[in-house]
């Protein structure tokens, strides 16, 4: 076992220069000499070298996610495999959950400031208008698209605009046209772009989708059984509903009406979480590929904490996981 004895030794120094290095005492150390001892520390596998490197870059194996609800099934499995890309890159995961409520500016520096923590994921799109000093300081990476004016920052995030055009796609080719849209909550960025693709699909396929046919439901499962009664009103035969627990509100309220999903309405939903495989019919749902996105987001992180150069943006490409509630009204003709 390596003592400071044999660090001292290694790096040419004095035992009093790696106290002070390790214990960041003197700040007139120079950077080559604090270099020598943190390399000869980690190079000796000198059982202090992990807590003598935070002190010292103020910098950890630390990184931090912050995600607005861990109770959600889609930000648990993200957290899951964010979890196990951050082991195999020699990382703890740090999880801080803001139970929707996001961060005030002063917490949210207040959390940075008294943590040392080598890289910071944001999923949650509640915390935004930060400061690119303090982006570029702290190697925060968003997980989410936010409403910057400065879009100049680094993102890894599910490329939601394939992902609406997709969808709204699936559904054209199946004969469908009278579409109900169920987005997700006001000023929201990732729903914007994914009605941004399925405007986009239906336009290419000359189909007109009524305003009055796009609705709030907030990516909530009470959002999406307040959108059931609205749906059946509108007499849609399809509904692109923008998340999964949008979609479960939905089955509830069909099922308590006696509207069988696909035969009387058909539904494609956006997740494909993993309770898709409990509901009946399973649903037909676009799959954002969390786990690329955990990876190349840790990825990212790691090359940010090594002064790597890195994309700023990195978008995931989603696929359509199918199941069984969309039909087929090419059939009915």
């Amino acid at each position: 076992m390596a003592n400071i004895k044999d660090v001292a030794k290694l790096a040419g120094v004095s035992i009093t220069t790696v106290s002070m290095v390790l214990n960041n005492t003197n700040n007139k150390i120079s950077e080559k000499t604090r270099k020598k001892v943190i390399d000869a520390a980690e190079n000796l596998n000198y059982n202090a070298n992990n807590f003598a490197k935070a002190l010292a870059s103020k910098k950890s194996n630390v990184i931090m996610a912050i995600i607005p609800d861990i109770s959600n099934p889609f930000f648990s499995l993200l957290v899951k495999n964010l979890t196990y890309y951050a082991e195999k890159y020699k990382y703890f995961l740090y999880i801080h959950n803001t139970n929707n409520k996001g961060l005030e500016k002063s917490k949210f520096l207040k959390i940075l400031n008294s943590n040392f923590f080598a890289a910071s994921l944001i999923v949650d799109r509640n915390i935004k208008n930060i400061d690119r000093e303090l982006i570029e300081k702290n190697n925060i990476i968003f997980l989410d698209e936010v409403d910057f004016n400065d879009r100049n920052y680094h993102i890894v995030t599910g490329n939601n605009e394939k992902g609406g055009l997709l969808g709204m796609q699936y559904l054209i080719d199946r004969g469908f046209k009278n579409i109900g849209i169920l987005i997700g909550p006001r000023s929201t960025a990732n729903s914007s772009r994914r009605l941004s693709g399925a405007i986009k699909a239906a336009m290419n396929n000359d189909i007109y989708i009524n305003s009055s046919n796009i609705i709030h439901g907030d990516y909530t499962f009470e959002g999406g059984y307040e959108a059931g009664s609205y749906f059946l009103e509108k007499n849609v035969d399809a509904i692109f509903s923008f998340s999964d627990m949008s979609s479960y509100g939905l089955l509830k309220f069909f099922s308590e009406n006696k509207v069988k999903v696909p035969d009387d309405i058909s539904l494609i939903s956006y997740d494909n979480l993993f309770l898709n495989n409990l509901v009946s019919p399973r649903l037909t749902s676009i799959d954002q590929n969390l786990e690329k996105i955990a990876k190349y987001s840790i990825k990212m992180a790691d090359d940010l904490i090594k002064n790597k150069k890195v994309s700023r943006k990195v978008m995931v490409e989603p696929f359509i996981n199918f199941g069984e509630s969309v039909g087929d009204k090419n059939e009915d003709t």
